[in-house]
Order: C-alpha cells, then structure tokens, then sequence
C-alpha cells in the first residue's frame, strides 16, 4: 500500500493512540526479519547494546505537546521502530508491530542527566527500537535519539527525523504552507530483503557455504590491532559519551581542496587521517598487525526513496599495515582504490550474501564469538543529514528554522562493538563540519575520548594552516 503525505490522521496526539490509529499496512506485518536485521539481532550484547545515537540541537524551544503529536505521526511513516521480532509467520524470525510498547519521551529540563536503564541496552526482542531525550533550557534544547540498529540505519534514521521534523512544522503557524512530506511505501519494506542480494534462497547449500566461508576467512584471518586502552579505566559508564569538535566552512572548503589535490574525495582524506591518528594513538603496540577500519556502506538506490526507516547498510572494512600508512601518499592512493571498489558494490554484496547464508546455520554466531578484534575503528561519512530528508522543510542559511527555533546542528555516531573501541562520524550541515567520536565507555574516560578526537584532527590541521 502506498501512502501518500496527507493520508494520515494527523489528530494523534497521546502516546497511546498510536495503537488505534495505525493505517492498513496490508499484508506487510509479520515481516520476515532479512540477513542484515538479523546479524544485528546476534551480534547484539548487554554489555555492547548495538545501538547508535544521534542529537539534535535546537536554539529556541520546543513545545512538548507538539513534539508528542508530531512523533506520533513520523512513527506511524516509520513502522519498524515500532516492531519487535519474534518468532511469527511459519515460526520463523519476524518483526511484529507493538505499538504498546513504545516508552515514553524523557522530557526534562537542560540540567537533569539523562538515564540509561541496563547501560542502555535494548533487548529488541521484548522491546522497541526506539528510545527519545529532551533536555530544554530557557533558550535551548537537545534532542537524543537511540535507535536499535536492526531496526534502523543512519539514513533510516535521519528519514526518521526529517519526518519528526516535518510532522512538528506543518502544525506551526509561521510553517503554514512551507511544509511538505515526502510519500512513503511500507511494502517496500518487504523487497529490500531479495534487492540486497545476489545469492538465492535456492542456491545450493555448497554454494552458500563456500559465500560464508570466504567472507568469514576474510575477516578472521586478518591480525587487526585494537585501539590501546587507556591505563586508567573510568570511574563510571556514561552513555551516550559523543565528543564533537566542529570546522569552519573555510576550513571545510580547503580539506576538501587538499583531498582534490591528491585526487581523492573528503571521504578518502578522512578515512587516511583516521588511519594516522589510530597509528599514532596505538605506537609501538600496534607490533606487526594491521589497522582496519569497518566504513558502513549505504545500499539504497534511487528507487528506495520512499521505504520507511529500516537497516540497508552493509559493513564494509579497509585494512592496512604501518608501512601503508606511514607512507601518505601511497596510503591516499590505496584508500581511493578501496573506496572505488565500495563504490562498484562488490564488497557490500559479499557481506550481505554471506549473511543470507549464515542465516541458515550456526557459522555467523559462532564467528561473532570470536574473542579477536574484527575492526580497530568505526568510520561514518554522514554528508549532510538533511539531504536525507524526504520532505521540504523550510531554510535559513543552509539551517532548518522557523520562528520558533532552529536546528542548529545534528550528530551522531555508528554502535560500538566489542574490541572496535571507537567509532567516529563526520557530517556537514549549516555550511560546517563536525566530527563526533564515541569510544567504549568500559575503556575510555570522556577525557580519553577527547584526547583520541583531538589526535584525529590533529591529522587534519597542517592542512588548513598550510593553505
């Protein structure tokens, strides 16, 4: 069923109508759980929940009981953050909508901490995939946003919030007019299992074993140095523990001059500088092993503009030694190769065939168990999130504003798991660029956390001060 924009009751306004004002999404629930939701579902851990964050910060104020209605009405566009999986149609893996189970906002006001119950793990399996902080001051106001990630993606989440975003606006006097959502489609939602895919449910078993087999060599046979932890561990677990270090967009026009120089995109310069910074941070315990950087990779195309936020990334890694990385100019030229290869798409297909074979066994459960270090780092190009959007929402220097307020800037950063010990995001909005870097919060202090983002841009200063 395609829904377009104005098709929804938009008089939603308790948080418990959502269970009586849900569209037909005809025959799309139970959706089977495909092999990309699925591996974020085992590779999920109490102790390393597979989540991401993202914050929203606003100058002006929000009004909560437009903020209510308004999520409401992005939730029902968004279906899956208000799913669990559970064993369903044919017995099988499947998200379930549980509209019941939605917490609750957590609106406060600026001072008071935010709380994370189980250090912020999600059992989706009992739980939904979504949980929502406001902190508001007289003039301010952030909003933090955890998504599950077998849920959700980056890009499913910013559609996610274009949409929060847009359903707040269109009830604003001052947006009368200005406001457009973009349509949605939830049957999409069942063919982005078979799209992401070149290997059939009825290839043969031999064919899928030998898809796992390779990928799973591929990554298990690799020494991969982890980051060093620091020598004090912190006092206490702080979630979300985001740092954020901002450029301004001179300095953003000649990082992107100096990666053109070296025929490279911001993409590659940045992936290099993060190579250096792990490098450097690590020393002399790097030894012989490599430094490999898991760099998640979109599989959307133009025709999957309309499917509601759900999980179509696949991991992808680049892996070097100290001698590729201690030669920077061999090291730019070896990123942009691995970049083009992410570009052509052969690495997300094998992830994502490896994963549809796995599904069948115990292979990839037994692999994530692995005690190694799979990836030293985590590296998320967002661009501009707004560009993500699926709507039009009105604009006053490259920010979302209105009169109420302005958003003036959104970061996020991609889950941790265990043994990839920080995971670093980079994104471009209101004509700036942030870095956001969160680091395990078992291992790393807020002020180790910002001491590692400090070396990254570090990397990044001669640059500037050269030009």
């Amino acid at each position: 069923m395609r829904q377009t924009a104005g098709s929804l009751d938009s008089r939603i306004v308790m948080s418990m109508s959502i269970q009586t004002n849900l569209p037909d999404y005809g025959r799309t629930f139970p959706l089977y759980v495909p092999p990309i939701d699925w591996f974020f579902l085992i590779d999920d851990s109490p102790e390393y929940t597979m989540s991401f964050f993202l914050d929203l910060d606003f100058s002006g104020r929000l009004d909560q009981d437009i903020f209510q209605a308004a999520l409401e009405e992005a939730l029902v566009r968004h279906p899956l953050l208000f799913c669990v999986i559970e064993l369903a149609k044919k017995n099988r893996l499947c998200w379930v909508p549980a509209p019941d189970k939605v917490p609750p906002v957590d609106w406060a006001d600026g001072d008071v901490p935010m709380e994370f119950k189980n250090n912020g793990y999600i059992d989706i399996r009992t739980e939904t995939g979504l949980r929502i902080w406001v902190r508001q001051s007289a003039d301010s106001a952030r909003v933090t946003m955890q998504f599950h990630h077998s849920a959700c993606d980056g890009t499913g989440g910013y559609r996610f919030v274009g949409d929060l975003l847009g359903c707040y606006m269109k009830r604003l006097p001052s947006c009368e007019g200005k406001v457009e959502l973009g349509n949605f489609d939830t049957a999409l939602l069942k063919v982005r299992r078979s799209k992401m895919r070149s290997i059939r449910i009825h290839d043969s078993g031999f064919k899928k074993l030998k898809i796992a087999i390779a990928e799973g060599w591929n990554h298990l046979s690799t020494r991969t140095a982890p980051l060093r932890p620091p020598a004090n561990p912190p006092g206490n677990f702080v979630l979300p523990g985001m740092v954020k270090q901002e450029f301004s967009s001179g300095d953003l026009a000649t990082l992107r001059t100096a990666a053109t120089s070296q025929g490279g995109t911001l993409n590659d310069l940045f992936l290099c500088k993060m190579f250096q910074a792990a490098l450097k941070w690590n020393g002399p315990t790097t030894g012989s092993r490599k430094i490999r950087l898991l760099v998640p990779a979109d599989m959307r195309d133009g025709q999957d503009f309309e499917i509601p936020a759900c999980n179509m990334t696949a991991c992808t890694f680049v892996t070097k030694t100290v001698a590729e990385i201690q030669d920077e100019k061999r090291l730019m030229d070896l990123v942009i190769q691995d970049t083009l290869a992410l570009k052509n798409g052969g690495p997300q297909s094998a992830f994502v065939n490896a994963l549809t074979s796995a599904m069948e066994g115990t292979t990839m459960q037994k692999l994530l168990k692995y005690g190694g270090c799979l990836a030293t780092g985590v590296f998320s190009n967002a661009g501009d999130p707004s560009r993500r959007f699926t709507g039009r929402l009105p604009k006053q220097r490259g920010k979302i504003a209105c009169d109420e307020f302005t958003l003036e800037a959104i970061t996020g950063v991609p889950p941790l798991r265990k043994h990839t010990r920080s995971t670093l995001s980079s994104s471009i909005y209101g004509r700036k660029l942030s870095f956001s870097l969160r680091c395990d919060p078992s291992l790393f202090a807020e002020s180790d956390t910002k001491a590692l983002l400090e070396l990254f841009c570090d990397q990044l200063r001669p640059l500037i001060e050269k030009a």
